[in-house]
């Protein structure tokens, strides 16, 4: 048994490649290590301990062995593409082969320690407006100075619904902003650091409320009461309740839309909003002291917008969206200006049909023109956009030719037309044909002009290209569901058929999906690389491994990737204890319709089975005995293998029963069965009779053995179907009182004693009076 060192060496490569022209890849020389084989008719250790069997089942581990050659590396550019689909076997199922050049270079590589690379998918259709004039930050707008960071970051949580609720409700951002602060205490009071209400109001919200004590003002005194109070989940449910109860009460409309702080900050108290004389004053201070109003200003000047969708739609570039500014009218041009997002080139530009968006209106009521402010234009999809990071430019002005002259403008995030999306949906072994199915999708904004498919097989262990095969792009209706805004995603499919080569075994393989504009493989390209898949599974159980007779039964099944081209399969009976194999048994494998159905990627899962019954030797008992299962290249069972130990077992069950002891006439009468392991090659079955009492033997008889088919189907013992015993032992009355014993002895010796293995029955009590005295029947159990 060959138990050699695979060859590798370490060396940094990069893994992701962008191709201009070919694969290549670079590797410094390197000297693979030497190997050392042990054969398995002298001693072979297994490389991992075995688990304990226990008879016909078991989880066992695998140990595998492999040839691997010294190796050069050096420079290698990618093998032309092979569109050979023609199998040599005559299968014609339009499997295609590796190149066998490239087999045969990477054959000759050392494995390389590094992790293959493989492509993640982006995908976006959508940009945020750049510094949109009603989207501040919070505190980085006010007078922070002396605020601790607590308090600023109280500021930061309420700043989108101060916004928002001017929008909305028409409540003032800086009354908001300075009530929260009073009321909640900067968000610390119990109130609002437990129950999230910032403003102090009663009552309840969705039926939910807290009774707190209060202090209010009556008359002049001030008092202290318990009083219901809105609980909330969280601060933003606050912000939008604080805006909503100021619409929901009628006698706070006066002070909606208001611009002027002062005059709302009167109202508010005036309406009745709190009972302390102070109350206006207290928020003009805050309000002053922070700088609120700029809360104020950044929602009156109103400038923002966002791109829904900026994507492929077949031949078509889709741009999506809408822009409110503060300042237009629906007499203004509307622009949609494409740039370059890297340079700032400018690509395209429009002046547009206005597109009606009643959730702008609704968001945006008192500003411009709110309602016309989307847009929604498709152009041609041309290589002048194809892969670059787009910028939209949304542009109201007075100028029929597009330029600003004192219009607003709208930058947004770029968005990249460089998407690159695949997935792998199937590559596994077909355990029928054994051909690896091959079956996914692949689109890509960029492939755009690429008009030639390659699925490229890539050895990442080796770092080496094992070929590229040229197909045809099939409908993928779901693909284009899910990524609409992708180019090509609706004919995005393909598939190949490989078959199994041991070059693809026990390696990293790695699927590339490439679009090119070379009809080889070459050129523009733009690529994607699958995760690599290793094909390394070895699979197997023990399904009977027991003594029948004289016979050895061992029969279970084995499959593995990388039994391919190792068409010899070999059962070897090894001594565990001793460390050397016993025999060795080639055996044709059976179908197992089972085992390719529970284990439909593995290859040759169908065809895994294997029973044989092997004579049973003196060398098998009482030692740990394993089975390895062996596929091998050479007819003899050495060469380039893999295999699977299963668990040892050991062969040394010593069983037997007295079914019947009877006393009578001065006769002892014995019936029953003693089977054992070790009672191969020990033909002579003796009972002895032996004088507890005293400590001596009183006779032996060598018997013949007579047939128990009943324990032969109770217990897998050697001989266990031949094991019965039936004698008549003479007994002297001065034997009475005495505590008899039987012993079942096998011998390799006709006088009983040499080799021997025995089984003691329990002590009898015996009283001999010359009729029947004792009588014992036994079940096997």
């Amino acid at each position: 048994m060959k138990n050699k060192k695979q060859s590798r060496v370490k060396i940094v490569l990069p893994v992701l490649f962008t191709f201009g022209a070919s694969l290549m890849f670079f590797q410094a020389d390197a000297q693979a290590d030497s190997s050392q084989s042990a054969d398995v008719n002298t001693q072979v250790v297994a490389t991992t301990d075995a688990n304990t069997q226990n008879n016909n089942s078991q989880d066992l581990n695998v140990s595998t062995s492999q040839n691997s050659a010294q190796a050069q590396a050096y420079t290698q550019s990618a093998v032309a593409a092979n569109q050979n689909a023609n199998n040599s076997n005559g299968n014609n199922d339009g499997a295609v082969s590796l190149d066998n050049s490239a087999v045969q270079a990477a054959a000759n590589k050392p494995v390389v320690e590094t992790n293959p690379g493989y492509s993640t998918s982006q995908y976006n259709v959508t940009a945020e407006p750049v510094n949109a004039a009603n989207s501040g930050n919070g505190a980085a707008s006010l007078n922070t100075a002396g605020l601790t960071a607590a308090q600023k970051a109280f500021l930061d949580s309420i700043h989108d619904g101060a916004i928002s609720t001017w929008k909305q409700y028409g409540v003032l951002p800086s009354l908001t902003a300075a009530q929260a602060i009073i009321e909640s205490g900067w968000g610390q009071s119990s109130l609002a650091s437990q129950y999230h209400n910032l403003f102090g109001i009663k009552g309840s919200y969705n039926g939910h409320s807290v009774t707190l004590p209060t202090r209010e003002v009556y008359g002049g005194t001030s008092v202290m009461i318990n009083d219901a109070f809105r609980a909330y989940e969280n601060n933003s449910q606050s912000v939008q309740d604080h805006g909503y109860f100021l619409v929901a009460n009628s006698r706070y409309h006066n002070l909606l839309w208001k611009t002027n702080y002062r005059d709302v900050t009167y109202l508010i108290r005036a309406d009745g909003y709190a009972t302390d004389p102070s109350y206006t004053t207290i928020l003009n201070s805050v309000i002053e002291r922070y700088g609120l109003t700029a809360w104020d200003r950044e929602a009156f000047d109103t400038n923002t917008g966002h791109v829904d969708d900026l994507s492929v739609r077949g031949d078509q570039l889709h741009v999506a969206g809408w822009h409110v500014a503060s300042g237009t009218n629906g007499n203004m041009h509307h622009f949609i200006i494409l740039l370059d997002g890297n340079t700032n080139q400018e690509l395209y530009r429009q002046d547009i049909s206005k597109t009606y968006r009643q959730d702008i209106q609704n968001l945006y009521s008192n500003t411009g023109a709110a309602g016309w402010s989307g847009f929604d234009i498709s152009i041609p999809y041309t290589s002048a956009f194809a892969g670059r990071n787009i910028t939209v430019v949304s542009r109201y002005t007075n100028d029929a030719s597009g330029e600003q002259n004192g219009g607003r403008d709208m930058f947004f995030t770029p968005v990249s037309l460089d998407a690159n999306m695949a997935a792998l949906d199937k590559m596994s072994l077909d355990p029928t044909t054994g051909n690896i199915n091959i079956n996914g999708w692949h689109a890509a904004d960029n492939s755009l002009g690429k008009k030639y498919h390659y699925i490229i097989i890539f050895d990442g262990s080796k770092q080496t290209e094992l070929g590229r095969y040229l197909v045809t792009n099939v409908a993928r209706p779901d693909v284009a569901s899910s990524f609409s805004g992708l180019y090509n995603a609706a004919n995005s499919g393909f598939s190949l058929k490989l078959k199994f080569d041991p070059a693809l075994a026990g390696d990293q393989i790695q699927v590339i999906s490439r679009y090119t504009d070379d009809p080889a493989g070459n050129g523009n390209t733009v690529d994607y690389w699958f995760a690599p898949k290793t094909f390394n599974t070895n699979a197997a159980y023990l399904e009977n491994f027991k003594i029948n007779g004289d016979q050895l039964h061992i029969s279970g099944w084995h499959a593995a990737d990388q039994s391919v081209g190792k068409k010899y399969h070999y059962i070897i009976v090894f001594d565990k204890t001793t460390g050397k194999e016993i025999s060795r048994y080639r055996v044709a494998n059976k179908d197992r319709e089972d085992i390719a159905k529970a284990q439909a990627n593995v290859y040759n899962a169908g065809q895994s089975g294997f029973d044989i019954n092997v004579p049973l030797t003196a060398g098998m008992v009482g030692d740990q005995i394993q089975v390895i299962s062996r596929y091998t290249d050479d007819p003899a069972g050495n060469g380039n293998a893999v295999d699977y130990w299963f668990a040892p077992q050991t062969f040394n069950q010593n069983l037997a029963n007295l079914d019947q002891v009877t006393v009578e006439n001065n006769q002892l009468d014995l019936a029953g069965w003693h089977a054992t392991d070790q009672g191969i090659n020990k033909p002579y079955h003796f009972i002895i009779l032996y004088d507890w009492t005293t400590g001596k033997e009183v006779q032996r008889q060598l018997v013949e053995n007579v047939t128990r088919p009943d324990v032969a189907n109770a217990f897998a013992v050697y001989n266990a179907e031949k094991s019965g015993f039936k004698v008549s032992l003479p007994v002297d009355s001065s034997l009475s009182g005495h505590r008899l014993q039987v012993i079942s002895r096998y011998s390799d010796s006709a006088s009983g004693e040499g080799n021997h293995i025995d089984y003691w029955f329990e002590p009898i009590n015996v009283t001999i009076k010359g009729s029947s005295s004792r009588s014992t029947d036994e079940k096997i159990e």
